[in-house]
């Protein structure tokens, strides 16, 4: 007897983005209007913003028509914000047990085989997707633009070098020139305007260069929930030590090639769209 397909829901439709198919494509084809990308690239690494529509959409929709459709699986890097594992666990990293999901754009499949081929029991955990927001968003672009592509979701806690280390371990064992990466990671944690602009423009530096994150953050230079995941890319056979292009900006709705510092907001969050440069 064929066994029953395990699908999850998502959960965070009308609070990131809206629950009805028509509205999310209207406003994706509202946003090509304006972002869609006049170049294709053949890079495979993107880092994306996690936020509601009203603010990343622009850059996720100038992401995703940048992208040529040459590649056989999809990795989706997010970190955990719920922190639920210490800095010396020798597990940091987890994906799901469910065949698919749900999304208001119908089921994606997730590439099981992938999963099953790498991961032990331990790192199967659905604890960190009930209420990890920073899959979502990407779930629905990928089923727009890349219908029936598989995904393999991974959410983890990367705090220092060794669990950096042992994650590009991991990574090297999925990923290949095939394989398109999208790493879900904010410029700026909610902060003091001036502050928030001083660190997303430190990430945005680093990332020009060799990206080596994880140190600044611990010295409070730097304030991107992803530091670990980008180290540990930087790690990896095929991406070691690749710096990134800069591609956009956005804060507080306002869409922009280059930051600016906008003294309208007290508090604010900085977004960047980024691609690894072309290998």
């Amino acid at each position: 007897m064929r066994k029953q397909k395990k699908i999850d829901n998502t959960t965070h439709h009308d609070i990131f983005y809206p629950s009805s198919k028509d509205r999310i494509i209207e406003m994706i084809e509202e946003c090509e209007n304006e972002y869609k990308s006049k170049d294709k690239t053949d890079s495979k690494v993107f880092i994306v913003p996690h936020a509601s529509y009203q603010f990343i959409l622009p850059l996720l929709v100038n992401t995703f028509t940048s992208i040529k459709d040459d590649f056989d699986k999809i990795l989706i890097l997010a970190p955990s914000h719920l922190k639920l594992i210490n800095e010396n666990s020798s597990i940091n990293l987890f994906t799901t047990s469910y065949d698919a999901i749900n999304t208001p754009l119908g089921t994606l499949d997730f590439d099981k085989e992938s999963i099953k081929d790498i991961f032990h029991d331990e790192m199967i955990n659905d604890t960190y997707f009930e209420e990890e927001s920073s899959f979502e968003q990407l779930y629905i672009l990928i089923q727009h633009y890349f219908l029936n592509k598989k995904v393999i979701p991974i959410c983890s806690v990367i705090e220092n070098s060794i669990q950096s280390k042992n994650f590009s371990t991991i990574l090297n064992k999925i990923i290949d020139d095939k394989t398109l990466i999208f790493i879900s990671a904010n410029a700026s944690s909610y902060q003091n305007n001036t502050i928030s602009y001083m660190k997303a423009n430190n990430l945005i530096k680093e990332l020009q260069n060799s990206p080596k994150l994880l140190q600044l953050q611990k010295k409070n230079i730097i304030d991107c929930c992803a530091c670990g995941i980008i180290d540990s890319i930087a790690k990896t056979k095929l991406y070691k030590d690749k710096p990134y292009n800069i591609n956009l900006v956005e804060i507080e709705g306002k869409v922009a090639s280059k930051i600016s510092l906008l003294e309208t907001r007290d508090k604010c969050v900085y977004h960047i769209c980024a691609t690894i440069k072309e290998i």
